[in-house]
């Protein structure tokens, strides 16, 4: 039994049910209050130099700051949130979803530690949320612009090629950020995917080989061959082809003819 299936059995009583409901309803309240002026979003986000001064709100406030766009894709933002988190507690159950964001959360916290006065937010736990859908439901389709059908593999591609651009070219905050999210699917479906590679591989080598197999048999010719009209096991693979005694093979057309010239030539 896996750490995490051990794990999961031990705090499964501590599972918090729609958790990521309550991310979207508490990321919708404070954009709203963001947007009347009651709330300054810079006092939610998190900056560990400003936890060390005893703001320490933010490191749970941070997860309920929406990402800084138009009403229209914050709205889009959030729906999706719910929608990717509600398939991912069907799929997984409550226990390793919670386990999930947990682990994002902390490596996000860990990334704030590392560099002090970065500002962190959750976008890139988001990302590997959308990360995790995608590698469950490679297939599901999306319809961008609402009209667009896209495979969702083809975003998640996009979306490690973005964490890639990111640790490659960005800033030292934003790199621990995007190897946070990276981080968080890999500790989640590593196993997973080595055991899809294996599984991958095992059928490749069993489709190569009844290829050559085919190939071989094509190469060797039907099994079967009527000597007088050329009918054979491939062509005809329903015919019952037979060998007399001189290993001579017959359909059962020209068997029967065989047998007949045979008695009518005996005296």
């Amino acid at each position: 039994m896996s750490f995490f299936r051990k794990l999961e059995r031990r705090l499964e009583a501590f599972a918090i049910p729609h958790v990521l409901l309550a991310i979207v309803a508490g990321q919708t309240f404070f954009y709203l209050t963001a947007l009347l002026g009651l709330v300054d979003p810079f006092r939610l986000v998190l900056v560990w130099d400003l936890v060390a001064q005893g703001e320490w709100w933010r490191l749970a406030s941070f997860v309920l700051v929406p990402p800084p766009a138009h009403p229209v894709f914050i709205a889009f933002a959030l729906y999706m949130l719910y929608l990717l988190g509600s398939s991912l507690e069907s799929e997984w159950g409550t226990l390793r979803l919670n386990l999930f964001l947990l682990t994002g959360w902390a490596l996000a916290i860990g990334a704030s530690v590392i560099v002090p006065g970065a500002v962190v937010t959750n976008a890139f736990i988001g990302g590997s949320v959308f990360l995790a859908f995608a590698y469950l439901n490679p297939n599901y389709v999306f319809h961008l612009f609402f009209i667009l059908p896209v495979k969702v593999k083809w975003l998640a591609l996009i979306t490690w090629l973005y964490f890639g651009y990111v640790v490659l070219f960005g800033a030292p905050s934003a790199r621990l950020l995007a190897l946070a999210g990276a981080g968080n699917f890999l500790l989640f479906f590593a196993t997973r995917i080595i055991e899809d590679i294996r599984t991958g591989r095992r059928q490749m080598t069993r489709q190569l080989k009844q290829r050559a197999e085919l190939r071989e048999a094509a190469a060797a010719g039907p099994r079967h061959r009527c000597v007088v009209c050329s009918k054979n096991s491939d062509t005809h693979p329903h015919e019952d082809f037979r060998y007399r005694a001189d290993d001579r093979c017959y359909c059962e057309e020209h068997l029967r003819a065989a047998i007949a010239a045979e008695k009518a030539s005996r005296p």
